[in-house]
């Protein structure tokens, strides 16, 4: 029985340690000023964070340890609740994003006082999931945000959609 004890505290105790080496080493990005936050594991390193000289927009980049996956994340504070539709239309026309062609159809979600779309792109080279947010704020301020995972194509798989599907799950616009 001692013995057991002994190896439950064991495992407990090693359990924590590992619980904090990975919130540790997690990434977990807080923006006050564009007003979202999201998590990454600890497999993941961040790169830059540009801001425009106007202070209304904020550029952040992510890469995978193992360069398995990219992200690029635009945040955009706007006057007025944005048209969502105007939004896409206008990164995709974007030419300095590259973005490859939509393959299938956009997927929406509304979330209170956010909503968006989200839509998967191809090209021989990268798969990309992106996810278009915009806040719906009546009596304050707006922004919208593009969230662009980038996947080498020869690694996108069901593992990657899952992992995707996690950090996407863990954007909250509007955070306070």
């Amino acid at each position: 029985m001692k013995n057991t004890v002994i190896a439950l505290l064991a495992f407990v105790s090693i359990a924590f340690i590992n619980a904090d080496l990975y919130s540790q080493s997690a990434i977990e990005t807080d923006d006050k000023d564009y007003k979202f936050k999201f998590s990454l594991a600890s497999d993941w390193k961040e790169g830059k964070r540009e801001e425009t000289e106007k202070k209304d927009a904020v550029s952040y980049s992510f890469e995978k340890k193992d360069g398995k996956m990219a992200i690029m994340l635009l945040a955009f504070k706007v006057s007025e609740v944005k048209n969502l539709t105007d939004f896409v239309y206008t990164i995709e026309k974007d030419l300095t994003l590259n973005i490859p062609k939509k393959s299938g159809e956009y997927t929406d979600f509304d979330m209170g006082n956010y909503d968006g779309q989200t839509g998967t792109y191809k090209d021989s080279e990268f798969t990309e999931v992106i996810y278009y947010y915009r806040t719906k704020i009546t009596d304050g301020e707006n922004f919208t945000y593009f969230l662009r995972f980038i996947v080498p194509a020869s690694f996108y798989n069901a593992s990657a959609e899952k992992e995707i599907k996690r950090i996407s799950d863990s954007f909250i616009p509007n955070a306070e």
